[in-house]
């Protein structure tokens, strides 16, 4: 990582939260919250993450001494909070469920959707069975498709350094954004089925938003190429472009805002010392939308629900990071150190 100052804990969180914003609408069905569905777009937040994931896991692929390290870390990483969050998933199903807890326990489909979700195939088992039938959606989890196209992405890390390698850095890009907008334009545009929207998005559909964000991280422009390149994605944003050409733009655009202002730095304010809670946030908040839903707390007061959600999908995020994840990082891990230090000194000043 850069010496110099940046932002890529603040602007993760802030699209952890636009994903929580987007789907609290969606899910709760909440007429008072339909304004959010203008402000906030998932979709945008996802594949800003995706960029803003091949730019500092190139950075931690480059720090690693070996392909071991760097995919133990991978795990690390990625593993015990995911498993958690299918656990309160289970825990929240065993509450809400409208079958009764001997019938939820016995059912088949309870362990098909933990043999599923475990396994990162959420879509062989998006429910649980009598759980949110009423909820305007009924999966439990319908942010966790993302986690097995970002454990692909690790995958195919260090087959893009072997093509940085033998190619040039621009010759290994190119070759992934080939593969990439390849898949996602047949599958978008060329494919007649239902389903070609769907497999679009999956792996490799998401390889360019990866590779433009691996490509900012080894290629290191300076401070003033990334202020044009943010410059440049926010005259694209402004103008909001939209049609088949843009969801290619896109591809380009997203990474060069979301990593330039990242790497610009003004946004800082030191979220890092409290730890990393934009992936407890991403991962925890639809079950809680979900369960909050259920309990009738947006029909009460949708503001009221929404607060609800929020302070249970932060104090979730919180409970995970500080007694799961932090656990199982390596100490040398920037988020680790940052909240030992953070730690140390205020145990220094009392």
């Amino acid at each position: 990582m850069h010496a110099e100052r940046n932002c890529f804990d603040e602007i993760r969180l802030a699209l952890a939260c636009i994903v929580l914003f987007a789907h609290a609408h969606e899910l709760s069905g909440a007429g008072a919250l339909a304004w959010m569905a203008n402000w906030f777009d998932a979709d945008f937040a996802v594949k800003g993450f995706f960029a803003i994931s091949g730019y500092l896991v190139s950075k931690s692929f480059l720090s690693s001494r070996t392909g071991r390290e760097y995919f133990e870390k991978r795990v690390r990483r990625i593993v015990p909070a995911y498993a958690l969050v299918i656990l309160y998933c289970f825990l929240v199903g065993l509450f809400a469920t409208d079958l009764g807890t001997t019938a939820f326990l016995t059912d088949p489909v309870t362990y098909r959707y933990l043999g599923a979700n475990l396994a990162f195939l959420n879509f062989f088992q998006p429910t649980l069975p009598g759980v949110f039938a009423e909820n305007p959606v009924a999966a439990m989890n319908g942010a966790l498709w993302t986690i097995k196209v970002e454990l692909m992405l690790y995958c195919v890390l260090p087959v893009l350094f072997l093509l940085y390698g033998r190619l040039g850095h621009a010759a290994g890009l190119a070759l992934a954004l080939l593969f990439g907008v390849a898949w996602y334009a047949y599958f978008s545009f060329g494919f007649d089925h239902p389903l070609g929207a769907v497999i679009a998005r999956q792996f490799p559909g998401q390889l360019p938003f990866f590779a433009i964000g691996s490509f900012l991280a080894v290629a290191e422009p300076g401070r003033k190429v990334m202020l044009g390149l943010l410059g440049i994605s926010v005259v694209y944003l402004a103008f909001d472009v939209s049609g088949p050409a843009a969801e290619l733009l896109n591809m380009a655009m997203y990474p060069a805002f979301v990593i330039g202002l990242s790497r610009i730095g003004a946004l800082s304010f030191g979220v890092g010392r409290i730890g990393d809670l934009s992936y407890g946030v991403y991962l925890f908040h639809f079950p809680t939308l979900q369960l909050v839903t259920r309990l009738g707390l947006f029909r009460v007061d949708a503001h009221l629900g929404l607060a609800v959600a929020i302070l249970a999908t932060f104090g979730l995020a919180f409970l995970s990071w500080r007694f799961v994840e932090r656990g199982w990082l390596l100490r040398s891990s920037h988020y680790r150190s940052a909240a030992d230090e953070s730690e140390s000194a205020a145990a220094s000043r009392g």
